[in-house]
């Protein structure tokens, strides 16, 4: 009881911090002062085209979502559960690690085995991230070779590029590996590690499968980002200064690194990063910042309101842990128009 109302505690000096910080951030910068008025001011056809991008990339995650998880849900589940999971996503705290599971098995009609659920969440999670890892590495290489416009710096452009492709080839080079079959270690720790060594396998090799199997629900993972790196360029157009595409490109990819940090929402940490990276390609500070924030509001919203709705939807019985289904049916009491059961006479006859 005392560590969690210590934890509490924390969690809630950590969000009046990222308030405060917010807000004497806006008092601090004169220019930044202004950037809630002029949001207020920015076009609304291009508010409204930036909430369509958005719409378009939620559809597209719950495409790459049914093709992973849809053999354990009927079709007409699909929809709602793919919207449940990237509002838990969007929400939680390293919620991709565990938005997509808990939603799948609040829509199965039946239990789903929790390591099958973790290798769907991680090749989820291998399938959405690696368009942006390719056209971060692409766009890199593009850039200190000169070819779009943007900053040519090698230390700008090409320790990203690098990162990012070594990354898509690690995970390629592990799906092909053999999983590796090793004595148990002695320690708890190292068998939680090795569990883990091994789910991650497995998850990258669904992956794996699924790209060489070429389904076209596969075209969801780049509409899912690249509909929403859409939203921030709609953003940048409403408040009416643009920078160029490669900065906007980089500047989302290099900036969305703050999701890592567990935070709520990502709250505090994003918004940063993302200005922070803006402003290192070259987009003006003060566009940015209004631009960013705008993109937040609309990246946010959309996903925690139709995943809020999707859940408030789900029966109630699917949200109960299978294991208490049973024992919970037993202590049902029998309805009137029920015949209940007649006692036991083991009483009565040993007296």
């Amino acid at each position: 009881m005392i560590f969690r109302t210590t934890a509490m505690r924390a969690l809630r000096w950590k969000r009046g911090g990222t308030l405060v910080a917010v807000a004497v951030a806006f008092l601090a910068v004169p220019p930044l002062a202004h950037v809630p008025a002029r949001l207020v001011t920015a076009c609304a056809k291009w508010i409204a085209l930036a909430a369509a991008l958005e719409l378009l990339s939620m559809l597209g995650f719950v495409l790459v979502f049914a093709l992973i998880f849809g053999a354990r849900l009927r079709p007409r589940e699909r929809l709602g559960a793919g919207f449940r999971a990237l509002g838990a996503i969007t929400v939680l705290p390293a919620g991709g690690l565990v938005g997509p599971a808990v939603a799948a098995r609040a829509a199965a009609a039946e239990a789903t085995p929790l390591p099958v659920l973790t290798r769907s969440t991680v090749a989820l999670t291998i399938l959405t991230n690696a368009p942006g890892l390719l056209i971060l590495g692409g766009l890199g290489i593009a850039l200190w070779l000169g070819w779009p416009p943007g900053p040519h710096n090698a230390l700008l452009t090409l320790p990203e590029a690098g990162v990012a492709l070594a990354l898509v080839a690690s995970v390629w080079m592990i799906a092909r590996a053999s999983p590796s079959r090793r004595a148990q270690p002695r320690f708890e720790r190292g068998r939680r590690l090795i569990t883990a060594a091994a789910h991650c396998h497995a998850g990258a090799s669904e992956a794996r499968r699924l790209v060489s199997e070429g389904n076209w629900k596969l075209a969801g993972a780049l509409g899912y980002y690249a509909f929403d790196n859409a939203v921030l360029w709609a953003a940048f157009h409403a408040y009416g200064r643009t920078p160029a595409i490669s900065v906007i490109v980089m500047g989302y990819l290099v900036g969305s690194l703050g999701t890592v940090l567990p935070l709520p929402a990502g709250i505090g940490g994003v918004e940063g990063g993302l200005i922070g990276a803006l402003v290192l390609y070259g987009a003006p500070a003060v566009p940015a910042s209004g631009a960013v924030l705008l993109y937040r509001g609309i990246s946010l919203s959309l996903p925690v309101a139709l995943g809020g709705l999707a859940w408030g939807l789900i029966p109630a019985h699917r949200l109960r842990s299978p294991r208490r289904r049973p024992l919970r049916a037993g202590l049902i009491r029998p309805r009137a128009s029920e015949p209940a059961s007649a006692p036991s006479n083991d009483l009565c006859e040993s007296t």
